[in-house]
């Protein structure tokens, strides 16, 4: 009995399902960032009738500090001590002097936290402190 000779094939890589796989990936990565918000604080902002819009994408704004209902004062999504406000609005001011800040207090927060806030921002010399409220809904 006479065999065939064996022939040597090479090893090819299925390229459409390599594909397939990053394009999933690709769009999973697409969607849910898109749809990914930050729901650890919601402010509650008060409202003006005069309140603008930013108006610039969130890179070009200037740097945010929140002062949630409860007191918590947050910078850069993050809750700072109060051991520590002080030196972080520095680092803030010393990273954009032309900038300022942006200082978001919640309706609902004490007045005596948002005030302290904003004299420790002028004290290590914020130039422009902006502060955020939301318009009222249209009826």
């Amino acid at each position: 009995m006479r065999l065939a000779p064996l022939r040597q094939h090479k090893p090819e890589i299925q390229m459409s399902a390599l594909i397939d796989i990053v394009f999933l990936l690709l769009l999973f990565y697409a969607v849910t960032t898109t749809f990914v918000t930050d729901e650890r604080l919601k402010l509650k902002l008060p409202e003006a009738e005069t309140a603008e819009d930013a108006g610039v994408s969130r890179d070009e704004r200037p740097p945010e500090v929140k002062v949630a209902a409860d007191g918590t004062i947050w910078i850069d999504d993050r809750i700072v001590p109060e051991s520590q406000l002080k030196e972080r609005i520095r680092q803030l001011v010393e990273r954009a002097p032309d900038d300022g800040i942006i200082l978001k207090g919640d309706k609902d927060a004490d007045y005596g936290v948002v005030v302290h806030v904003l004299d420790i921002a002028r004290s290590v010399g914020a130039k422009g402190i902006q502060m955020s409220a939301d318009r009222p809904a249209e009826q």
